[in-house]
């Protein structure tokens, strides 16, 4: 990912952020290492989660595929996953796309049956 690339999405969405804050390196949905990223929260310097956590951003990831167990790090803390893990998940995702555009074709051709028939009951009640 190029690196101007947070800052375009910051630039692009509705979301704005004070101008002392730096620009999040990694968004909502993003897969990294350990595993997806859920949240996102600006630590301010001076506060108590500062203190406890760290100044500057910090990421909620989802640890699992089955959505329970979290973890809160730090961007510095933040891996980018292997080339062969974000290809499986292309594929993964393509397989989705796939499924659901069959199923799409199926919802069709019901539609129109059901239209058709639909149809037919109008005339012959008329």
């Amino acid at each position: 990912m190029p690196e101007s690339t947070p800052q375009i999405i910051a630039e692009q969405s509705s979301i704005r952020f004070p101008s002392h804050w730096s620009v999040p390196k990694y968004h909502f949905g993003q897969l990294v290492k350990q595993g997806r990223i859920i949240g996102i929260e600006y630590q301010s310097p001076g506060t108590r989660r500062a203190y406890d956590l760290g100044k500057g951003w910090i990421y909620a990831v989802l640890l699992d595929g089955q959505g329970y167990d979290t973890d809160q790090l730090k961007e510095s803390e933040i891996e980018l996953p292997s080339l062969e893990k974000l290809e499986n998940e292309i594929n993964y995702e393509k397989s989705l796309v796939e499924i659901h555009q069959k199923n799409l074709v199926v919802l069709d051709e019901q539609l129109s049956e059901v239209a058709q028939l639909s149809n037919i009951s109008e005339v012959e009640q008329a």
